[in-house]
């Protein structure tokens, strides 16, 4: 199976920073990954939703930028939060035993508390 581009985008939503992902998160993209991330954290958001819903494959690299943004996040005073991943996606922080770390929601309007 040939893995999907990455895409990366970041828009405002209800006064939280979204960072919609959409692709396989592969050890060789997850730079653009990286770089979107950290230029929404300089902002500070006091909320940053990570929409994973259009991710479909999440690698190990890729988890890392996530933690990484998590730790990045909550050092700004912002709290962020992971939304729609699916079931492949899920299982990725079930065997890394991250699913008690991260806050999870099933959508981005979950997320955002709506």
């Amino acid at each position: 199976m040939q893995p999907q581009p990455l895409a990366v985008s970041v828009e405002q939503v209800q006064g939280a920073t979204v960072v919609r992902v959409s692709g396989d998160a592969t050890a060789t993209a997850v730079d653009g990954l990286r770089k979107s991330i950290a230029a929404a954290i300089s902002a500070k958001p006091p909320l940053m939703v990570i929409d994973l819903s259009g991710c479909a494959f999440l690698s190990s690299p890729g988890l890392a930028v996530l933690v990484q943004s998590m730790q990045l996040t909550q050092r700004g005073g912002g709290k962020l939060v992971l939304a729609g991943a699916n079931d492949r996606v899920r299982g990725i922080f079930e065997i890394a035993r991250l699913t008690d770390v991260f806050t999870m929601k099933p959508s981005v309007q979950d997320a955002l508390g709506g």
